[in-house]
């Protein structure tokens, strides 16, 4: 009688402990799909910025090309590399309060007062 309940408690307990291991939580064998496609999509998304690096370095810039008179000159450039006008042939003497700096290789007439362009000269 002893055997038979022993038999009994343990084949109870195994039913128990079977019902318990397929109630854990399962693992996802899917998962090696899953970061295969988000590898493509970092893979891609490494790719475009250097399309556009390659794009943006063509453009180069020149700050000076575009200023015309009447435009406030940036405070960067205000302390450029002053010219003196009777070294260069295409300046004219400044007048009073004003100063010709040399900006990118192009030649800006400004006014020291309320730095406004009054000219610009391509180098």
């Amino acid at each position: 009688m002893n055997t038979l309940i022993k038999a009994i408690v343990l084949s109870v307990s195994a039913s128990v402990m079977g019902a318990s291991v397929f109630a854990a939580p399962q693992e996802n064998h899917n998962q090696p799909k899953h970061v295969n496609q988000h590898k493509k999509q970092v893979d891609q998304h490494k790719k475009q910025p250097l399309v556009q690096k390659a794009q943006t370095q063509k453009h180069t810039v020149k700050p000076s090309r575009d200023w015309k008179a009447g435009q406030v000159i940036p405070s960067q450039y205000r302390k450029g590399h002053s010219v003196d006008h009777k070294k260069y042939s295409n300046l004219t003497k400044p007048a009073k309060n004003q100063q010709w700096v040399k900006v990118n290789n192009d030649y800006v007439l400004i006014n020291t007062v309320n730095h406004k362009i009054i000219k610009t000269i391509k180098g």
